[in-house]
């Protein structure tokens, strides 16, 4: 009988275990067919390396489209020289944020090449043409664990001192520190612990850290109040010093910062200007 009764809570365990194992079998089984979809791009067998671009870009007669027949972008041609912050204004819909993605090469152009200098993005290696970009987007992608390792993300060897500098950099350290536990402060299911601004000015961090060559900003003051914009543009203006900018906006106050302004109309550049209020700086 002692036996029995100590026998009881494994067999229990089992077959609980064994009732959840099929849930797992079946989400590991949709884990990996995902990861052996093959991928939109290929990597040439002969691919070049990359170590540091200068951020030298330029767009040769690009025409794309998803479904190779309804073309998204219609035949964009323009250069843009390292160091340049360049503004990409339009409607929804006119292409912007494709015209981001074939920068980053999640997709290739249908016809056309686009180059970073000097040389088309097919004959870069994948891992480290990706390697030259730094991101942030309209609504920050942060992970539920400390604001530290949010911030690391960027950058996963950076010191703890890096790290710091980063948000001190990005605005964000005066209220990382006033929290309870500081950077060792959880944000929650993709940030839901923290405001918009709050959640972007860690995401300004991650590209400080990552000190890329190449920045893509994607509305990053969409959706942000006048005040906190303020900061975030005060931000966006010591990251984008120095380094080949793309910003897509629909805010004026954005665009100054700006030396070279694009504008898409269905997937038309309409527009190529340099911006007269940094000519007059």
């Amino acid at each position: 009988m002692a036996y029995l009764s100590q026998l009881y809570e494994p067999l229990k365990t089992i077959s609980k275990k064994s009732a959840s194992l099929q849930s797992h079998l079946a989400s590991a089984e949709r884990a990996f067919a995902l990861l052996d979809h093959p991928s939109d791009v290929s990597e040439r067998p002969n691919a070049r390396r990359l170590a540091q671009a200068t951020g030298a870009m330029a767009f040769r007669h690009v025409s794309f489209a998803y479904d190779g027949s309804s073309r998204v972008l219609h035949d964009l041609s323009f250069e843009v020289a390292p160091g340049t912050r360049v503004g990409i204004t339009g409607a929804t819909g006119a292409g912007k944020t494709t015209l981001l993605s074939l920068l980053t090469r999640f997709y290739d152009p249908s016809e056309g090449q686009i180059l970073l200098d000097g040389v088309d993005l097919r004959d870069y290696r994948l891992a480290d043409l990706r390697d030259q970009f730094a991101i942030v987007l309209q609504d920050p992608v942060l992970f539920s664990a400390s604001v530290g390792e949010n911030i690391a993300y960027g950058r996963p060897t950076a010191s703890d001192e890096e790290i710091v500098a980063a948000a001190k950099a990005a605005g964000a350290h005066d209220f990382i520190v006033r929290s309870r536990q500081g950077y060792g402060s959880r944000v929650g299911e993709r940030g839901m612990q923290l405001s918009g601004g709050e959640r972007q000015r860690i995401a300004l961090a991650r590209a400080y850290l990552r000190n890329a060559p190449i920045l893509i900003l994607d509305e990053p003051t969409s959706s942000l109040d006048l005040r906190t914009e303020a900061v975030i543009l005060e931000a966006l203006e010591r990251l984008m010093r120095g380094r080949t900018a793309f910003l897509i906006t629909h805010r004026a106050s954005a665009l100054t910062a700006c030396d070279m302004r694009l504008h898409l109309e269905r997937g038309r550049l309409v527009e190529a200007t340099p911006s007269l209020l940094r000519r007059q700086r």
